[in-house]
């Protein structure tokens, strides 16, 4: 049975300065809000790449909104039941989760991971054997390739905040953002089949468990209250956002939602429309407000509902999972999504230009990956080579802060790795991963006209 007395914990991965709780969380408020992860989610769009309209969601306007959401469903769940939690520093933890939930995400979002994953599938056999002139190991088959093959945002985000900035949160903090608390060559009853940590962070994932005493594959019971502010944030937004962009109409929305949902539903839903049509701030703006209020309600009532499923660690589903009419809206809204705007010519458009763009860095930053260890090492400590002067200059345009991340991580033998080459070279393709996946959609964009020699 898990218990909040030790899943709220000040302690960190470093070493710091004793300190209370909830001075603890406010410190790591602090750093994330200062944070350059999130200051680059003003430059990554929620649906439309490259969108220069203000009023179109970044990532940071969307995680500012998921923000909120998850502040409405703590204050809920406090209004419904007194807790056993110190409340401002649940506040905190949910707040900061929420907006940093995205901040792992490549350019592109989640079409940029799929661009991802299927370069990685495609490519890193080949070079694998150009570099290291052997056969792979069985774990590298295994464990390592599908590790790096399974590339995720959410586990990127939490590589990002504590490996790549070193942010050094609380461990309660990092728990709280970890959506799928499963290393691959775990078998662990865990919440999606995703990888949700990578080999990379595996030391960390081990130190959360043992501190906050969470059983392998077990969420941190306020992961749930992240997921479902998300859930609530984008679904009636990315609709909001197509309207903007007349993609969609008003008339449109109203036509699909009062189609598609059963009679219980549309007698629900027709007074929310009606009154949202009559509203002088605006259609969108008063639908949001009255199906948020229902909707952060459900949300504080499954969790309280289930909460002793999810002490237990047995609990595996999404609080926003039930029969309700406001849940049939929701999901109604999902829907319009998928069918009305994610296959929008324009959309589609943009992410060709987003296939092209971070695909093609890709293949270019590629020949760091086919190069022996040791001439790569030399390159990156500035030591040119005749044979290899157009490597030499992108390792000049990597990230210093991935660098020193690689460099940490390979030198040193780490018992795990097998093969001590093995452990250079996933740790050099992370490199890579870690800088594309940085990047935003203008800059991915602008890196490969670069390489082109569009500039």
């Amino acid at each position: 049975m898990l218990h909040y007395q030790h899943l709220l914990q000040p302690e960190r991965f470093y070493p710091a300065e004793p300190q209370s709780l909830l001075a603890a969380t406010e410190v790591d408020r602090t750093r994330i809000v200062q944070s350059a992860p999130v200051r680059r989610l003003q430059q990554k769009t929620q649906v439309f790449p490259l969108d220069v309209k203000a009023s179109v969601r970044s990532r940071l306007t969307h995680s500012l909104e998921v923000q909120q959401a998850g502040r409405q469903i703590i204050f809920a769940i406090r209004q419904m039941k007194p807790s056993d939690w110190p409340e401002q520093v649940v506040i905190n933890l949910i707040e900061m989760s929420c907006l940093l939930h995205d901040v792992g995400n490549p350019p592109f979002g989640h079409f940029g991971e799929a661009v991802l994953r299927e370069w990685l599938h495609d490519e890193l056999h080949s070079l694998f054997t150009v570099s290291l002139a052997a056969p792979a190991s069985e774990q590298w088959q295994k464990i390592l390739a599908p590790d790096l093959c399974s590339f995720d945002g959410n586990a990127q985000s939490l590589r990002l905040v504590h490996s790549l900035q070193k942010l050094n949160l609380t461990l309660s903090q990092l728990a709280c953002i970890i959506k799928y608390p499963r290393v691959i060559d775990e078998s662990v009853i865990a919440t999606d089949s995703k990888i949700g940590v990578f080999i990379s962070e595996r030391h960390l994932i081990e130190r959360i468990r043992d501190v906050l005493q969470l059983p392998a594959g077990v969420r941190h019971p306020l992961v749930f209250i992240m997921e479902a502010a998300d859930d609530i944030s984008y679904c009636i937004a990315d609709v909001d956002d197509a309207v903007d962009r007349h993609l969609l109409t008003v008339d449109e929305v109203i036509r699909f939602l009062t189609q598609q949902v059963d009679d219980d539903t549309r007698a629900y839903l027709q007074p929310l429309l009606d009154a949202a049509l009559l509203d002088e701030q605006g259609f969108f703006p008063h639908l949001r407000y009255l199906l948020t209020n229902d909707w952060v309600q459900l949300a504080a009532e499954s969790y309280l509902q289930h909460k002793k499923d999810i002490l237990a660690g047995h609990f595996v589903g999404h609080l926003l999972e039930r029969e309700h009419p406001a849940l049939n809206v929701l999901n109604a809204l999902k829907r319009l999504a998928r069918q009305s705007i994610f296959g929008q010519r324009e959309v589609e458009s943009l992410e060709l230009s987003g296939y092209a763009a971070v695909r093609g860095v890709l293949l270019t930053y590629s020949e760091l990956l086919a190069l022996p260890a040791a001439i790569f090492r030399q390159l990156l400590s500035g030591e040119g080579h005749h044979r290899y002067q157009h490597a030499l200059r992108l390792c000049h345009r990597l990230s210093r802060r991935h660098v020193v991340a690689y460099q940490k991580a390979t030198e040193t033998p780490d018992p795990f790795f097998q093969r001590p080459a093995e452990q250079e070279w996933y740790y050099r393709v992370r490199l890579l991963l870690d800088f594309i996946s940085g990047m935003t959609d203008t800059y991915v964009l602008e890196e490969y006209r670069l390489l082109n020699g569009w500039v």
